[in-house]
């Protein structure tokens, strides 16, 4: 009973998200942090970043390299820019399911590799915790749009969404994803193409710590 009024409002909440304009959020398990200079980012550094190249079922394969670029600084408690406007992180695709049929779920697992940060790189490990996309499809016809969006507000999570608990069990349980590194997230439902779009806005948290030079 519990559990089916959790995925009921799972799903209430996926369609809401499809009428807002899918700007989605998980809680995560990392706990926001603060550096307290410019020498250490902290566990749970949160960024702003904007995705440098669209991430799609037909555009993108397993292994895929991808960009974003920090949006807004990351200040420290001393007042310095931790993390400056312009800084960059560098990712990968580590999974990616393509829908075959109408209402099947299509999910893209992204992981991050590494952050420069004033001509520097350093090790970085990272989840993202919003996505904030704009759905983009491969020249459909309109009815084909429509249709299909439909079927994705009933039957899976909206673009965007960044997919954890009972929705990425499905996902895994149901052999769409194996296992490995990085952040599930939605790329809608149907055969279309979906894209989660270059100048995407995402928040990414820290999951290690990283000492900077």
């Amino acid at each position: 009973m519990t559990r089916n009024i959790a995925i009921s409002l799972a799903a209430a909440m996926a369609v809401a998200a499809c009428a807002r304009g899918t700007r989605v959020e998980s809680a995560g398990e990392v706990a926001p942090a603060t550096p307290m200079s410019g020498a250490m980012l902290p566990t749970g550094t949160t960024m702003r970043v904007k995705l440098n190249e669209s991430v799609g079922t037909l555009s993108s394969h397993d292994g895929d390299h991808f960009t974003a670029s920090v949006t807004e600084a990351v200040r420290a408690e001393n007042g310095v820019d931790a993390v400056p406007m312009g800084s960059m992180l560098f990712g990968r695709v580590t999974g990616l399911h393509k829908a075959t049929i109408p209402g099947e779920q299509a999910v893209v697992r992204l992981a991050f590799d590494s952050v420069r940060i004033r001509g520097l790189t350093y090790p970085f490990d990272g989840t993202i915790t919003n996505v904030n996309a704009e759905s983009e499809q491969a020249d459909p016809t309109k009815a084909q749009v429509a249709k299909e969006a439909t079927v994705g507000a009933i039957a899976g999570a909206a673009l965007g969404a960044v997919l954890g608990g009972v929705e990425l069990s499905k996902i895994v349980a149901g052999g769409l994803l194996g296992v490995a590194a990085g952040t599930v997230i939605s790329l809608g439902t149907g055969t279309t193409q979906s894209v989660i779009p270059a100048g995407t806005r995402m928040t990414v948290r820290s999951t290690q710590e990283v000492r900077l030079r």
